[in-house]
């Protein structure tokens, strides 16, 4: 089981970003292994939102339409036990730590998995794969 963060599936579906090679390297990677990409409900809202602001509505649209319909991709919904434990996490690091980096980081522990697809220095500083990189 891998955890995405939004950072690794923007630069999967958007072909001029510095990562997409790296991305789409990955991504088969996974996707050979058949192992479910879980996508916080929080970071498929965010990577909708940043490619919307990005690219356009339409853009944002087809990237969600993209990830709804590849089976190795799950939406999970996030707890109030979840959003607590990653509150906790927030609060204890560094200012350059996202609050989403942390719910991903929850999300997979969660889960029991080290394995995330995101490239923040942050996840491999907090013990954690960061798939392609680490």
């Amino acid at each position: 089981m891998i955890i995405a963060n939004s950072s690794a599936l923007i630069s999967l579906l958007v072909e001029t970003d510095k990562n997409h090679s790296l991305a789409i390297q990955v991504s088969k990677q996974f996707q050979k292994r058949s192992d479910t990409v879980i996508i916080p409900e929080d970071i498929f809202s965010e990577l909708i939102n940043i490619t919307g602001k990005k690219f356009g509505h339409q853009k944002a649209y087809a990237a969600a339409i993209s990830i709804l319909n590849i089976k190795i991709f799950v939406i999970e919904n996030i707890t109030e036990q979840i959003r607590q434990k990653a509150l906790e996490a927030y609060k204890k690091q560094p200012e350059s730590v996202s609050f989403t980096d942390c719910l991903v980081m929850t999300i997979a522990d969660h889960f029991e998995t080290k394995e995330i697809f995101g490239f923040d220095e942050a996840f491999k500083k907090n013990g954690y794969i960061r798939l392609g990189i680490d």
